[in-house]
């Protein structure tokens, strides 16, 4: 990427270099990251190019640190924002697309050469245009993907999708975020994306992180990153607790189909992960999906660090919260199978 300011490949990226905070781009690695947005250009115009049949350019133009905030409020709202959360690097970024990218797809798909200009589409996207949006978001995650994969394996992760910048709130308005430029040419129309993502995703490049990463682990710095890719892409299964119904056996017992059990929605629902409450909030619809929005992030249990090896069946009940006669039941119950399996040693010992 040449980043000589006469000699940019849009016009929009001649002022982009003026007022860099020099102290900013000491600790990030440009010409990395240039050559990666090389290759990510290169496969996403290939794997594009499969996908809508016409005549497909990408063009990587210039990136900067700015401020969130200077972000905001300098690039284009075009309507059509798409969220991706970065397992790898704990963090968010945010691809803001020109609002007649999908239009130009479509038209291209069904035909069209790209002269007519594709008008902005104010309204919801149709079923159709929903797919097709998908599809091009897939390629753009994967050639993203690939372009990483040599330096630091991430993987891309659709979260959201916003239809203005002021609501994005990807981070704080006075963080530092690396703003990259990007052009798609669909035959004749030219179409600007803009990649927002925050610096604290750039700390790998650090000299200081990787000899720290590389000293910590004895282990090459690359089989670290892949473990903790690895790690963070493990899935849990989450389970949201709408509601909760106590019912008698004889009620149980009385129901058929068709019947209808009155129910309501506790306040506020808890996120199960595994078995543990780990988050609650309230539950609504967003973007046309049921949603929980997080209020509250409940600390993990503390493991009981006493050591109960030893103790009786009785002495480690006593320590739960359960009522007596609950306790006294299970340490019968305990005593019973203790006595039962003495019994069958010592008759498979007399044989």
């Amino acid at each position: 990427m040449n980043t000589n300011p006469d000699n940019m490949q849009f016009p929009f990226a001649k002022e982009a270099l003026e007022g860099l905070d020099t102290q900013v781009s000491q600790d990030w690695n440009r010409e990395q990251l240039d050559a990666m947005h090389m290759q990510f250009v290169a496969q996403w115009r290939q794997s594009m190019s499969t996908l809508v049949p016409a005549e497909i350019k990408i063009l990587a133009g210039n990136m900067e640190m700015k401020t969130y905030e200077a972000f905001v409020l300098e690039a284009p709202s075009f309507a059509d924002i798409q969220v991706f959360e970065i397992d790898a690097l704990q963090t968010l970024c945010a691809w803001n697309f020109d609002a007649r990218w999908v239009a130009a797809a479509v038209d291209c798909l069904f035909g069209g050469a790209g002269i007519i200009p594709i008008k902005e589409r104010t309204g919801k996207l149709t079923h159709i245009e929903l797919g097709i949006r998908q599809r091009l978001l897939e390629t753009l995650a994967t050639a993203y993907e690939a372009a990483w994969q040599t330096a630091y394996p991430i993987r891309l992760q659709p979260l959201r999708q916003e239809q203005q910048l002021s609501s994005l709130r990807l981070t704080s308005h006075k963080d530092v975020v690396l703003h990259a430029q990007f052009a798609i040419h669909f035959n004749l129309l030219e179409l600007r994306v803009d990649l927002c993502l925050p610096k604290r995703a750039l700390d790998w490049q650090t000299p200081s992180a990787l000899a720290k990463a590389s000293e910590t682990s004895g282990q090459a710095a690359g089989w670290g990153r892949s473990l903790q890719h690895q790690l963070y892409a493990k899935p849990v299964e989450s389970v949201a607790v709408l509601c909760e119904k106590e019912l008698s056996v004889a009620q149980l017992l009385s129901l058929s189909l068709g019947q209808v059990l009155p129910i309501d929605l506790s306040a506020p629902v808890h996120l199960m992960v595994d078995g543990v409450n780990m988050l609650s909030g309230r539950y609504g619809v967003r973007n046309g999906h049921y949603a929980l929005k997080v209020e509250h992030m409940n600390q993990p249990p503390i493991a009981q660090t006493e050591d109960f090896e030893g103790a009786t069946s009785g002495q480690y009940l006593g320590s739960l919260d359960m009522p007596a006669q609950a306790q006294s039941d299970l340490a019968n119950a305990a005593k019973a199978l203790s006595q039962l399996d003495q019994q069958i040693q010592k008759s498979e010992g007399d044989v």
